[in-house]
């Protein structure tokens, strides 16, 4: 939130203090006494009050009022210069906007407008907030690289500020997780949540803390994995007994908790804890949830086998005439549970298919290959801003060293100060030249294996792939993963994980000519670039590599471990991609069929079959 510096009436601050000291019901009345018109205030000044106004109205969520507020407040700024006040309102509207519809057709002009002031005004805390927020306007697949984008500049801002809290930071990892959600990217998004989690841990912010455990335990659930969705379920128990102040921290605690329940078949505990988090529906305003909870009881119910409760609680979810329209498989359900109930077997069993049809045209949205490649783009292009910074800041350095020599020569000229400073030039520059080596080659490695990383791995095999349409020859791609990776991690944990991917990276260089290209493009999984290569000697490359690593135990400290890998093959041919970015997802198809398939196999691309 902007602050009052600056504003020349004291009345008015001691207003903003004593707003937000009371309750909202408290400050509408000390507003309305204020008497605006009766002050000799500036525009902002009365600005200001106005976004006082939409502030409160937005707790009471009374979002018509809020949004008429910073309507007011706007229109008496928007033709000075640019200032605080104008960019938290638009902000602000924004916020309220989504609290109302929930569109982004909606509160997203608002934001787009709120950054390009930002941008034009100097205060990194606006700039930050303003990218934070108008990252979530980017959340479809083909444009979610532009929310990652921004939600990674707010980072580096808040990186660089010595002045913004840990609030900040917090949000922007909570916002990444946010979009990677949306596209499906669950893995990253519970990782984003959970730095989020813990950057307010260190604040002991508990409601936020537990606003990432419920995120958390939603990733989790996505994922399949129990053993987090179950620990996110304590810590939420436990932070729901650490406030102190009325919330609906225990709602949730017990709504997720059903929710898990459900999804592990314990059907009489899903009962218990989602009628309990009904019973609390009263401490919180979040109605959606309120909603989809009486829908998991009545999914609860009918696991468990009371059908009429069942259908009690479907009845009261459908009478929610403002739940989301696009949550249609939602619909379904409580729509076949109430057709069951009536006798309306056929009605019902047709109602569950399409709930199957829709649930499946869901899934392959968020697996779509298209979401895939829109991160793979993200991360060569970030790989490569990176390094284009860290030569940047050689180069800087070199021309500082270069003004230093200038200086020196032109106040004195004497023959043995010259030479001295020769002397001291040349030593810099081999520490420069050194630097650089090093800095390079280790912007160019990955730390675990020593092979090329991501970056690197996708500049070089351009260039190879480049150079081989250039002189008219084969060229082929391999990617392999180790297959059932997570469960060398669950049971021998992280460590023996992170020796069994230097041993696949150790066995697939070994089989590999001295100009090919390996590296790490992943957790577990890796990219081979092989110049005038053809498809069948691609093949053999593969079949060869996954027999290695197959007939063969490892032993890490003392554990053995045995392990396959899959692997996917694409090759350059006549009418198809020319761009390594194409080869990688053609060979990443064919991965995921020899994953589908039965792992422990070595696919080629359907266009090279």
């Amino acid at each position: 939130m902007f602050t009052t510096e600056g504003l020349a009436n004291p009345t008015l601050n001691q207003l903003e203090t004593d707003v937000y000291a009371v309750t909202p019901a408290e400050a509408i009345n000390l507003l309305d006494q204020f008497e605006l018109n009766n002050h000799d205030f500036t525009p902002e000044e009365q600005a200001k009050v106005y976004f006082l106004y939409g502030q409160i109205h937005e707790k009471l969520r009374q979002l018509d009022l809020a949004i008429s507020s910073y309507d007011k407040g706007i229109a008496l700024v928007k033709y000075l210069p640019i200032s605080e006040v104008l960019i938290d309102s638009h902000l602000e509207r924004s916020f309220a906007w989504y609290l109302k519809a929930n569109d982004p057709a909606s509160y997203c002009p608002d934001r787009h407008q709120a950054l390009e002031y930002a941008r034009n005004y100097d205060n990194a805390e606006l700039l930050a907030k303003a990218m934070t927020q108008t990252a979530f306007c980017f959340i479809e697949p083909d444009n979610v690289y532009k929310g990652i984008d921004l939600l990674d500049e707010a980072l580096l801002i808040v990186d660089r500020s010595d002045s913004l809290n840990v609030n900040r930071k917090a949000m922007i990892y909570n916002a990444t997780g946010s979009l990677y959600r949306r596209v499906g990217l669950h893995q990253r998004g519970y990782e984003n949540f959970q730095k989020a989690y813990e950057t307010w841990k260190t604040i002991n912010d508990i409601e936020d803390m537990f606003n990432m455990q419920h995120n958390m335990v939603s990733q989790a659930i996505k994922l399949g994995d129990w053993d987090k969705a179950e620990d996110n379920i304590q810590q939420q128990f436990e932070l729901a007994r650490q406030a102190t102040k009325p919330n609906d921290l225990l709602f949730f605690s017990h709504l997720n908790a059903g929710r898990v329940a459900l999804r592990t078949f314990d059907f009489n505990q899903a009962v218990l804890h989602l009628e309990k988090a009904i019973s609390l529906k009263d401490t919180t305003k979040e109605q959606y949830f309120v909603t989809s909870g009486y829908l998991y009881l009545a999914i609860a119910y009918v696991r468990s086998g009371n059908l009429p409760r069942a259908a009690e609680m479907a009845q009261i979810f459908r009478q929610n005439k403002n739940f989301p329209a696009n949550m249609k498989a939602m619909f379904l359900k409580a729509d076949a549970i109430i057709a069951l109930a009536a006798g309306e077997s056929n009605k019902a069993a047709n109602l569950f298919l399409e709930v199957i049809d829709v649930e499946r045209e869901d899934n392959q949205s968020i697996i779509d290959n298209k979401v895939l490649t829109t991160s793979l783009d993200h991360n060569i292009k970030l790989a490569s801003f990176e390094n284009e910074l860290l030569a940047n800041r050689l180069a800087i350095n070199e021309l500082n060293w270069a003004a230093v020599a200038d200086k020196e020569r032109i106040s004195d000229l004497k023959l043995t100060l010259f030479l001295v400073l020769a002397i001291v030039l040349f030593s810099v520059i081999l520490v420069l030249l050194h630097s650089r080596k090093t800095l390079k080659k280790r912007a160019q490695t990955d730390y675990l294996t020593g092979l090329s990383n991501r970056g690197y791995t996708f500049r070089k095999g351009q260039r190879i792939i480049e150079r081989a349409i250039k002189k008219q020859r084969p060229a082929s791609v391999i990617i392999f993963d180790i297959d059932n990776f997570k469960a060398i991690n669950d049971r021998y944990g992280h460590h023996i994980g992170d020796l069994a991917i230097k041993a696949a990276a150790k066995r697939a260089s070994s089989w590999l000519k001295k100009q090919d290209l390996v590296g790490r493009i992943g957790g577990e999984e890796f990219l081979i670039v092989l110049d005038n290569t053809t498809l069948d000697e691609a093949f053999t490359i593969s079949d060869r590599l996954r027999n290695g690593i197959a007939a063969q135990s490892f032993h890490f400290d003392g554990i053995e471990v045995e392990f396959t890998i899959s692997l996917g093959v694409a090759t350059l041919s006549a009418g198809q991609p020319s761009n390594l970015s194409d080869l990688t997802k053609q060979a990443d198809d064919a991965l995921y069929q020899a994953k589908f398939s039965g792992k422990n196999k070595v696919y080629l691309a359907p266009q090279c079959a």
